[in-house]
């Protein structure tokens, strides 16, 4: 049953990325002309004479445009002998036809035949899906046989809907993070003074590591490793529950600790203090009541975390040790 159910879901993460592959495999309109004409002109013979017809759009700006650049493109790879745009609209002029509208491919063969050229392009510029494809397709002028097809997925960016204009469709923009969006992760690194340790090992100093995450606006989840050097280290998982919209929130946390406390003796009857005493080890869990604010981290990435708690080890030393101290760290 697990599997039936897990298999949905495999298949919508399989077509999400499909989709967003699709779409980031498709290639600028610049690039795919050049890949076009090279792809296309590799396949000919050295200085065949050929000739740009005519390439459909949805507007006559994106057809010009098409026409230009192809013929560019093919001038570039530097093999192939291309008519230039003036002498096919002589030729064009001398059938009664125009080279701005639509030419069919028998039209075209006309005014390749007059222009003297061996091959013909002609292509489309059509959309398809959330994308535009570009087909282009290398015409025989003598048996009229389609000889090669060429065909490229165009993104619809800026450039492709300033072409187009009014019969082009709203490129996609990328998605931006809304910057009064609440950020989800937060990571910092702690720095606190720990109660009920010994002064002469550790002066109460205490660190800690802690990543959070954003259940809601009013509640999060994480965990914090905690170090108070010689004396104890531990995990907690935490919850935090934030007052309303503000920053202040309470912390509850449950885990376990290690660590071990020093039984000290002093002799002061000697010039010099002499210490000498024993430790006793222990392991237990821990309990962690707190309270705090954090600072920033919303708008921007960088905030700030003053906190106080209280947390027993259970069984461990006794009384609450006291931790006061600041985290600081980046949220995303």
């Amino acid at each position: 049953m697990k599997k039936l159910l897990l298999m949905p879901g495999i298949l919508a993460c399989m077509l999400t990325f499909a989709t967003g592959t699709a779409y980031a495999q498709a290639a600028g309109l610049g690039d795919a002309i050049r890949n076009a004409a090279g792809e296309l002109s590799a396949g000919m013979a050295p200085d065949v004479r050929v000739a740009v017809i005519s390439m459909r759009a949805d507007s006559m700006r994106m057809s010009a445009h098409l026409l230009d650049e192809m013929i560019m493109a093919f001038v570039e790879t530097q093999r192939l002998l291309v008519v230039n745009r003036a002498q096919l609209e002589l030729v064009a002029a001398e059938l009664h036809l125009g080279l701005d509208g639509w030419i069919d491919d028998a039209t075209a063969q006309s005014i390749g035949r007059l222009a003297g050229v061996q091959f013909i392009f002609t292509g489309a510029f059509e959309p398809f899906g959330d994308i535009y494809r570009l087909r282009i397709q290398a015409i025989e002028v003598e048996t009229a046989i389609i000889r090669r097809i060429h065909v490229a997925n165009v993104r619809n960016d800026a450039v492709v809907s300033t072409l187009l204009g009014a019969a082009g469709r709203t490129p996609p923009r990328e998605p931006r993070r809304d910057p009064n969006r609440l950020r989800i992760n937060w990571l910092s690194a702690e720095v606190s003074y720990t109660s009920g340790l010994s002064w002469h090992e550790s002066f109460g100093l205490g660190f800690g590591l802690r990543y959070e995450r954003n259940i809601n606006e009013m509640f999060s989840m994480g965990v914090v490793l905690l170090n108070n050097p010689f004396f104890d280290f531990g995990g907690v998982v935490t919850a935090r529950f934030f007052l309303g919209d503000s920053p202040f929130y309470l912390e509850g946390g449950l885990g376990i600790g290690f660590g071990y406390v020093v039984f000290c003796c002093y002799d002061c009857s000697g010039p010099l203090y002499l210490r000498y005493g024993s430790h006793v080890s222990y392991t237990g869990v821990m309990l962690s009541l707190g309270a705090g604010v954090r600072l920033g981290g919303r708008t921007g990435g960088f905030f700030t975390n003053p906190f106080i708690s209280i947390f027993p080890i259970s069984p461990g030393p006794g009384g609450f040790r006291v931790r006061a101290g600041i985290g600081a760290g980046w949220a995303w």
